[in-house]
């Protein structure tokens, strides 16, 4: 080899080493950023030293849209977990958490509202008793501080006593979390006019876990978000009778856009002008149903969103206006 052939390689080879050393030095120090993240989360606490949500925000990796919570708004996300429910109410330093989706849905809950910026949560609520509601909660109450815990009352007999109910019992009693029945009536006061008012159930002489749907409704300034859990017909009517105010600006369908939910008295009742329904994509429900969706267009409903078709779907309230941002896919399910 000549002597302009080796020194071509040489430089090749120096080259190529310092690009490998490079690339090892970038590693140690992701390697201990992440250490310190880790450790500062748990450990340290050190005031103004970024979290580990905020790094996985940085480099793109977090449950998108990422909305974070301004002075005076509140912000509802109608977060993806398949063929099931799960909200969250976020404004000031109150945080919110109605329903969870089912057990495999922990890391994906746990995950978004860790990159929301919650680091507790005021209230948890479970709308009723079907795992796909509720499945989850169990991680959720276990990897937060929360100030209450609300279930609808059952009947014995319509009680579901299983490991996925017993779990979530034994980590609420474990962790020390008042718990109990939700009330109509109640209301719990978040800041200057905003406040959550529990609405239903109203009777307890259901023979479905449905029908004793809490539903509770958020009013932010003169927006207002109704949350059904999977409410059906005759607990919509019995609602709608009793003269409870059930005008909303947003509309959190009942059981997913079942066909046996949203029945027409309800939805003139409630006159939304967004609806959000939470679905799985290609689910064997035919989840929501077109019967539904044309009920909505008869009351006047020609904005609908889902999870099955937008994934992860945030509204921010400025108390006036409402803001929609959506995880994937604008098109809406209705449009005028």
């Amino acid at each position: 080899m000549s002597i302009e052939g080796r020194a071509r390689r040489e430089a090749k080879l120096k080259r190529k080493r310092f690009i490998e050393m490079l690339k090892n030095s970038a590693m140690f120090l992701l390697c201990v950023a992440g250490l310190f993240f880790f450790l500062n989360d748990r450990l340290f606490h050190i005031a103004g030293a970024p979290s580990e949500a905020d790094a996985v925000r940085f480099f793109g990796s977090a449950p998108r849209p990422y909305v974070a919570l301004k002075d005076g708004e509140a912000v509802v996300s109608f977060i993806d977990v398949g063929q099931g429910d799960c909200e969250l109410i976020r404004y000031g330093d109150v945080n919110i958490l109605i329903d969870s989706g089912d057990t495999d849905c922990e890391d994906a809950v746990v995950g978004f509202l860790e990159y929301s910026g919650v680091t507790h949560l005021d209230i948890v609520i479970a709308t009723h008793q079907h795992t796909d509601h509720y499945g989850a909660m169990y991680h959720v109450l276990d990897c937060f501080d929360v100030g209450l815990f609300l279930m609808p009352e059952l009947p014995e007999e319509l009680v579901p006593y299983g490991i996925t109910y017993e779990r979530l019992l034994t980590v609420a009693d474990n962790r020390k979390i008042p718990t109990r029945y939700a009330k109509a009536g109640e209301r719990f006061l978040l800041g200057e006019n905003c406040y959550l008012d529990i609405l239903s159930p109203i009777y307890y002489d259901y023979s479905d876990i449905n029908d004793f749907s809490i539903t509770a409704k958020f009013v932010h300034g003169e927006n207002t978000f109704l949350f059904t859990g999977d409410l059906q017909e005759f607990s919509e009517l019995d609602l709608v009778e009793s003269g409870t105010d059930l005008d909303a600006d947003v509309l959190k369908l009942g059981h997913h856009g079942s066909a046996g939910s949203s029945c027409e008295e309800f939805l003139k009742a409630v006159t939304p002008e967004i609806a959000v329904i939470g679905a799985a994509e290609y689910n064997s429900y035919r989840h929501p149903r077109v019967e539904v969706l044309e009920r909505l267009r008869s009351v006047g409903c020609c904005t609908s969103y889902s999870t099955a078709n937008n994934g992860n779907i945030v509204i921010v309230s400025n108390g006036v206006d409402l803001r929609v941002e959506v995880e994937k896919n604008n098109a809406l399910i209705l449009s005028e």
